[in-house]
């Protein structure tokens, strides 16, 4: 594994100063490096997920490290819910420029063993989630005053993939969403762009693989981090990427289009 290089190496410190972030999702894993990245680079950050306990600690930690962090609990398969977060962010910031869709239901199975209400829920917390988040942001604030929206895929597009058909399929409806959302509210100065992981180590969803394979599905020769996923996050709502809109990044070491998976020696 090739350690990421820390962004503000990258970008400048500034780069989203005055501006606010919501990172759904926010307060573990991926979600929680995203919100990280984004505050160092000047964004107030909002997270939020079902678990109260996990998003305050997340807070605290944030906010140790000199972040403003407005947190609240909410199912986003429940569209009520979402709106009073959302209005509870405007409240508390005035603005909302920044929307990152990372909150996500998974669980290694076979489609034989995925229960009807197992693939329901998959599929409620990640495209219909994804899409009650988006509409509630996009009628409250995005649609007067434009904005960035980014939302978490996975590198399924083309594939079949083994225990994952019920995230394939809420996935691939996630990235149709992404590039409608993208043809339609151009004109408005909204920018909507996705990003699909590959396997990032230390992650809840590497590590169910391993217990579901016995490590068969995982420790492939080439591993990302949290802060490769947060940095191309970072890019996409910037200014360096103000003519990207559309596009499903595969932020992957190119994993998605290693169709044999041949074992290479590295260079040198």
């Amino acid at each position: 594994m090739v350690t990421a290089p820390d962004a503000s190496r990258v970008f400048q410190e500034d780069l989203l100063k005055e501006q606010v972030a919501f990172v759904t999702g926010g307060g573990t894993g991926i979600g929680k490096e995203i919100a990280r990245t984004l505050g160092r680079h000047g964004a107030r950050l909002a997270i939020a997920s079902r678990k109260r306990e996990s998003l305050e600690l997340a807070a605290r930690e944030l906010e140790s490290e000199g972040l403003e962090c407005f947190v609240d609990t909410c199912d986003v398969r429940e569209p009520e819910e979402v709106e009073r977060v959302v209005a509870g962010i405007l409240a508390h910031y005035g603005r909302l420029d920044v929307l990152v869709n990372n909150a996500a239901g998974n669980f290694p199975a076979s489609v034989r063993n995925i229960s009807y209400n197992g693939f329901k829920s998959i599929v409620g917390i990640d495209l219909i989630g994804t899409y009650n988040v988006t509409k509630a942001v996009f009628e409250a604030r995005l649609k007067d005053h434009g904005g960035k929206v980014v939302n978490i895929s996975a590198p399924f597009s083309g594939m079949g993939v083994a225990l994952q058909a019920h995230v394939a399929a809420a996935k691939m409806g996630v990235d149709a969403l992404t590039r409608s959302c993208a043809v339609e509210w151009a004109p408005l100065g909204i920018r909507v762009n996705g990003v699909a992981p590959g396997q990032v180590a230390d992650t809840e969803g590497v590590a169910r693989f391993e217990a579901a394979t016995g490590g068969a599905a995982t420790g492939g020769p080439i591993v990302g981090t949290k802060q490769d996923i947060a940095n191309a996050v970072l890019f996409l709502v910037s200014d360096a990427a103000r003519f990207v809109s559309g596009q499903v990044f595969s932020v992957d070491g190119a994993a998605s289009i290693d169709m044999l998976k041949i074992p290479v020696e590295p260079p040198g």
